[in-house]
C-alpha cells in the first residue's frame, strides 16, 4: 500500500517538485494527512490567493508569532523579558498595518537604488571571488553565495562587516526557528539567539536616532509615515525579516543557480559566450528553483478554493515553486528554457501585496554573481561527486546547505 504524501516527510523536502506532479494530478487543493493543511499548487489559483488579502490573513501564528501553548507562554517570557514581544508585520501582516510598516523598506530597494548600485555590487563580488579564486576548491556558500548578500546587506544597513559572523548566527537562528518540527529545546535556544539580534537593532536604531547617516537602518529609524516613527517592537520585528530575506533567501537563489551551472556545463559556454542571456538565466532559475517554495494563509471566513470547502482558521498553504511547475502556464516546465517568453511571470517573489520588496536587489546579486564568476573562471565543476552537494530538509527553504567545486581559471585575468 502506497505511503499518503506528506510535505512534513522529511524525503519530500529534500526534492519535492516529483511530489508536486503527484499531488497536482489528484486535484486543485490537497489535504496534508500529518497536518491537515491545505495545499494548492496550480499557477493561476496560487497567484489570485496570494493577492487575496480580504478573504486571507497572512498571520497564521505558524511564522514569526506561534500560537498560544505551554511553549509558546515561555518563548513569550524570553522575548519580554530580552529581547521585545514577537509581532505580525510585513511577511505575516496584513493590511492596514502592513502598508504602514513596508513603507518604510519599500524605498531603500527601487529599481533605480539597485541600478545605481552596479559598481558597487561588482566590487563586493570581485572582492569574495579574489579570495578564493587560487584555491584549488570552493566551497561556494560560505565563500561566495551566502557572504555576497551578507556583505551587501551589513553595508546597506550601516553594519559593520566585522559584526558578520555574528548576524549570520542570528540569521541562522531565525530561518531554523521556521521548522515546525522543532523540539521544545530548540525554540527556546532559539529564542534566546534572536533576542540577541533584537538588542543589537534596536541599540543601533538609538544610535542613528541621535546621529542620522547615510544608510538603510538610519532611513529606517528617523523615517515617518503619517507623523509617526517605527516602535522599538517593531524594529525588532522588522529587522528580523530583512536579516532572513536578504540574507537566506538570496544566498539560497544564488546557490540554487550555482548547482544548475554545474549540472549543466553547456549553460556555461552559452552564458559566457552570451552574457545577454544571463538576466534570462537569472529567471529560469527562481522559477525552476524558488529559495522559499511557499507561504501560509488562513482563511479569515469559511471558503471554498476551486470548489474545497475550507473552515475558517485553517491553513492554506501557497505553494509557490510547484506553481513555477505549472506545465498549463510553463511548457516543459522542469528544464531551463534560455527562450521562455513568460520566465519573469514566476511565483517566486510572491504576488501582489506582500511582493517582495527586496527582488530587484537579489536578481541584481545573482545575476552579478554569475556574470563576475563565467568572465573569471571556467569549466566550473562539482569536486567531490556525489558528496559534492548536500541539501538539508526543510518545510520552504530551498537551497544547498554546501557545494564544493572546482574550476580552471579564465586565461583573461591573468
Amino acid at each position: 500500500m502506497n505511503k499518503p504524501i506528506s510535505f512534513m516527510d522529511p524525503e519530500v523536502q529534500r526534492c519535492p517538485f516529483p511530489v508536486y506532479d503527484k499531488v497536482r494530478e489528484q486535484g486543485p487543493v490537497y489535504v496534508d494527512p500529518v497536518t491537515g493543511w491545505y495545499f494548492v499548487m496550480d499557477y493561476d489559483l496560487v497567484r489570485s490567493l496570494t493577492a487575496d488579502t480580504t478573504n486571507l490573513s497572512s498571520f497564521t501564528g505558524i511564522l514569526m508569532c506561534k500560537q498560544k501553548s505551554e511553549v509558546q507562554d515561555k518563548l513569550d517570557k524570553i522575548f519580554l523579558e530580552e529581547g521585545y514581544p514577537q509581532m505580525p508585520l510585513l511577511v505575516v501582516g496584513d493590511p492596514p498595518e502592513h502598508k504602514f510598516h513596508r513603507s518604510f523598506v519599500d524605498k531603500a530597494f527601487t529599481p533605480g537604488r539597485v541600478k545605481r548600485m552596479e559598481d558597487y555590487l561588482e566590487g563586493v563580488v570581485d572582492e569574495m571571488i579574489d579570495k578564493f579564486i587560487d584555491k584549488p576548491e570552493v566551497e561556494f556558500r560560505d565563500e561566495l553565495a551566502a557572504i555576497v548578500p551578507q556583505a551587501v546587506l551589513v553595508d546597506q544597513l550601516g553594519i559593520p562587516r566585522s559584526d558578520l559572523p555574528r548576524l549570520k548566527r542570528w540569521t541562522d537562528a531565525v530561518i531554523e526557528n521556521q521548522d515546525q518540527s522543532n523540539s521544545e529545546e530548540k525554540q527556546l535556544e532559539l529564542a534566546h539567539i534572536i533576542c540577541e539580534l533584537h538588542r543589537y537593532a534596536t541599540a543601533k536604531v538609538e544610535e542613528y536616532r541621535k546621529h542620522p547617516t547615510e544608510c538603510l537602518l538610519s532611513d529606517i529609524a528617523n523615517g515617518t509615515v503619517d507623523g509617526r516613527q517605527l516602535s522599538m517592537q517593531e524594529v525588532a520585528a522588522l529587522c528580523e525579516q530583512i536579516m532572513a530575506g536578504g540574507n537566506d533567501s538570496s544566498a539560497n537563489a544564488i546557490m540554487n543557480a550555482l548547482v544548475r551551472l554545474c549540472e549543466q556545463p553547456e549553460l556555461q559556454t552559452q552564458l559566457r559566450e552570451q552574457p545577454d542571456l544571463i538576466p534570462q538565466f537569472v529567471e529560469e532559475t527562481l522559477r525552476l528553483d524558488a529559495p522559499v517554495q511557499g507561504l501560509f494563509r488562513e482563511p479569515k471566513q469559511d471558503m471554498e478554493i476551486a470548489g474545497v470547502k475550507i473552515p475558517k482558521g485553517s491553513v492554506v498553504v501557497l505553494k509557490w515553486g510547484a506553481a513555477n511547475r505549472d506545465p498549463a502556464q510553463f511548457p516543459n516546465p522542469d528544464v531551463i528554457d534560455l527562450k521562455r517568453a513568460n520566465a519573469n511571470r514566476h511565483m517566486t517573489f510572491g504576488f501582489g501585496a506582500h511582493f517582495c520588496v527586496g527582488n530587484q536587489l537579489a536578481r541584481g546579486e545573482i545575476r552579478i554573481v554569475i556574470s563576475k564568476l563565467l568572465q573569471r573562471v571556467k569549466n566550473i565543476r562539482y569536486s567531490r561527486g556525489a558528496a559534492s552537494m548536500a541539501r538539508d530538509a526543510h518545510f520552504f527553504a530551498w537551497g544547498p546547505r554546501e557545494l564544493f567545486a572546482k574550476f580552471d581559471r579564465s586565461q583573461e585575468t591573468g
